[in-house]
């Protein structure tokens, strides 16, 4: 099979994959059906009661002169839709080439414009030009591909006696809806303007070759974010998580956990215990850890040195309230119930945020 490139050919991975696995597209095996003739009636012994004749179940006449059979028949199979990206699925009533999206981790504050972005990289990587309708809908240039298909079974069912020049034209329409709470995107690939023409006469393709087009390129996109989506996880991880000292709505000074509740709940456990508090009990229901701190080298039968600074606060029992805030998760502090002062979270906060940068390195 040889292919030449007339334009954008973004495409050109996807047909060359086709070529190269030709074989599993044609059937194969034995064809002797194709040469059996229908007996004109059904040849009774005159011994035997005739049947009557009815016509319930007779099958009609039709023109399928013209319809692929044998090695000449198209087995390729629909390729699906794979959601493996996390955050990312098809609804199973679906009948649109389309996936979604919801925020996770690593997308940072718009996931619609996170996977717009790996669209664009996909669009790029593939040498395809588009136009940006809107915000929410690109156009790609048209595109033209020739192909010579042989006449052994022929390419995605256009086989004949002899070898045939096939020409296929088409422009992908990408749709993207985002709803309201921005939370959840929702991306849609069309294959729109698809002609193809086989030996000079333009032919129709089983729907199948379409949808398989579109999937192709929403399959590239899902891996794209991804990959988007992986890295940034890593390179946040690596980075460490941060911490910020800030004024909840009532006015009283808190301290803010830059990650999710369900992250940040065993990296706060773990930076008290590392600068000084001791965890006596807990409850992730309500978030909250009951602590105890001693200065350093003030414990029972003290022998060497602790491996934490003085943070130059009153020993005694603390309660550290996590609330859970969306993407960050703030933090109070409550001594005899009642709310420490601004001057005491400040002379915490540079350990509490340092540690909780290190826990999350770990």
């Amino acid at each position: 099979m040889k292919l030449s490139r007339l334009a954008y050919m973004g495409l050109a991975a996807a047909v060359i994959t086709g070529c190269s696995s030709v074989e599993k597209e044609r059937a194969s095996g034995g064809f002797e059906y194709v040469n059996i003739q229908p007996t004109s009636a059904l040849d009774i012994p005159g011994d035997l009661e005739q049947p009557e004749k009815g016509s319930k179940y007779r099958i009609p006449e039709t023109d399928i002169a013209q319809a692929p059979i044998g090695h000449r028949v198209n087995i390729t199979a629909p390729q699906q839709v794979r959601p493996l990206g996390l955050g990312s699925r098809v609804l199973e009533t679906e009948t649109e080439t389309r996936v979604y999206f919801d925020v996770v981790d690593g997308m940072g504050d718009s996931v619609a414009e996170f996977v717009r972005q790996a669209a664009r990289d996909v669009l790029k990587r593939r040498n395809l030009e588009w136009q940006e309708v809107n915000e929410n809908r690109w156009l790609t240039e048209q595109m033209t591909i020739q192909q010579t298909i042989d006449g052994e079974g022929g390419f995605l069912g256009f086989g004949g006696e002899s070898d045939s020049e096939l020409e296929r034209t088409f422009r992908y329409e990408l749709l993207q809806e985002t709803e309201s709470h921005k939370r959840t995107t929702s991306l849609r690939v069309n294959v729109n303007d698809f002609t193809q023409v086989v030996g000079g006469e333009e032919k129709v393709v089983a729907p199948l070759i379409v949808r398989n087009l579109e999937t192709d390129l929403l399959n590239a996109i899902i891996s794209e974010v991804n990959r988007k989506q992986q890295l940034a996880v890593a390179r946040n991880k690596a980075e460490g998580i941060d911490t910020r000292l800030s004024q909840a709505a009532e006015g009283h000074s808190i301290f803010v956990v830059e990650d999710n509740f369900d992250q940040a709940w065993p990296l706060v456990n773990l930076a008290l215990e590392e600068i000084g508090f001791e965890v006596d009990d807990l409850n992730r229901e309500s978030g909250t850890y009951f602590v105890e701190y001693s200065e350093p080298g003030s414990g029972f039968l003290f022998i060497g040195g602790d491996d934490y600074e003085n943070l130059g606060i009153a020993e005694g029992e603390y309660e550290f309230w996590l609330l859970d805030d969306g993407e960050n998760t703030s933090v109070t502090v409550y001594k005899d119930d009642k709310l420490v002062s601004d001057e005491w979270m400040n002379k915490v906060f540079e350990a509490f945020k340092a540690a909780v940068k290190q826990q999350s390195k770990l």
